[in-house]
């Protein structure tokens, strides 16, 4: 399989702190539209319910549960940290099960955020693209390089003014997500965050 350093696409990231301006296994993404922009510049959209996620960033193979992993289609598959200095990770590698998958999350650093990477997402990304937002925090298509159609995609979430989260998926033929990875780290995501607002561990 496929499998990748889970920060290796945010290694781009890096570059844009401080260029810009200042356990359950239910929830579901949102339809409404990202919430509306603040003073933050750049239509960086205002987060008015930010999330505290240092204990997870502390441990981020807790940020999804077993059980929410098995609900995903990878029962038995166990988070891994891949920390390195652009921040801390964890990724789900199903590369040897019948899901052919590797979800993950990455904890970007102090000082990159949405307010730092929106204004310059040209400089960064080949695709750059509002999602409907994830249980209220605004939500986008993040690609330093077009493989949507190799069954990879990942996702930037704001969950503060302050700090953001991405969320990367890679998939080969035979995963049941593979024709639509976007959609598969969209679900995986929005567990994530379900577990994050509940201060699960």
């Amino acid at each position: 399989m496929r499998i990748r350093t889970i920060v290796a696409g945010t290694a781009a990231l890096a570059l844009l702190a401080g260029c810009g301006d200042s356990g359950g296994t239910t929830g579901t993404p949102t339809t409404a539209g990202q919430p509306a922009s603040s003073g933050n510049g750049g239509g960086v959209p205002k987060i008015d319910n930010p999330l505290d996620v240092k204990a997870f960033e502390a441990d981020p193979c807790s940020t999804v549960t077993a059980a929410q992993v098995q609900a995903f289609g990878m029962p038995g598959v166990s988070g891994r940290v891949n920390n390195t200095a652009l921040g801390t990770a964890c990724i789900w590698l199903g590369s040897s099960t019948p899901a052919k998958m590797a979800p993950g999350v990455a904890f970007l650093p102090e000082g990159t955020n949405l307010s730092t990477i929106v204004p310059n997402k040209d400089a960064t990304y080949v695709a750059f693209e509002p999602q409907p937002a994830i249980q209220g925090y605004p939500t986008y298509i993040a690609l330093v390089s077009e493989a949507r159609d190799k069954g990879d995609c990942s996702l930037l979430v704001g969950v503060s003014d302050a700090k953001a989260i991405t969320f990367t998926f890679q998939s080969d033929q035979g995963s049941p997500k593979f024709s639509d990875p976007c959609a598969g780290i969209t679900e995986f995501a929005n567990l994530a965050i379900t577990t994050m607002k509940a201060g699960a561990k």
